[in-house]
């Protein structure tokens, strides 16, 4: 593989992962801080109300929430968002490699016309 391709190909992978990593932050951590959720169905609504509400806090402040919104307290997630963002560019770089080389192996097999006579 090129080097070309694989800067193209991470720079898609960074991308993705920083677009994606202040929702999915802001909405795990919604989700795991309701202090008031019951352990019931009632409870875990709650928890995605909340996890909802963080995820577009999460977003919007770019992983420092305001203060005290949603009843939840206010956290620093910057480094968290970090974090999340390394994992998911990870995952989708290797995603798209692994989907390279099965595309090129594809291609490459060559099989004859199957014919059921």
């Amino acid at each position: 593989m090129k080097q070309h391709f694989k800067k193209k190909y991470l720079f898609i992978a960074a991308s993705n992962g920083l677009v994606l990593s202040l929702p999915v932050t802001g909405f795990v951590f919604g989700f795991i801080s309701c202090s008031d959720c019951e352990n019931s169905i009632s409870g875990f609504l709650g928890r995605l109300f909340i996890g909802l509400v963080y995820l577009v806090l999460n977003t919007f402040s770019l992983g420092q929430p305001l203060k005290n919104e949603s009843g939840g307290s206010s956290y620093d997630l910057r480094f968290y968002t970090f974090i999340c963002a390394l994992c998911i560019s990870i995952l989708v770089f290797l995603t798209i490699i692994i989907y390279r080389k099965f595309k090129k192996t594809a291609a490459n097999r060559v099989d004859g016309p199957t014919s059921l006579d």
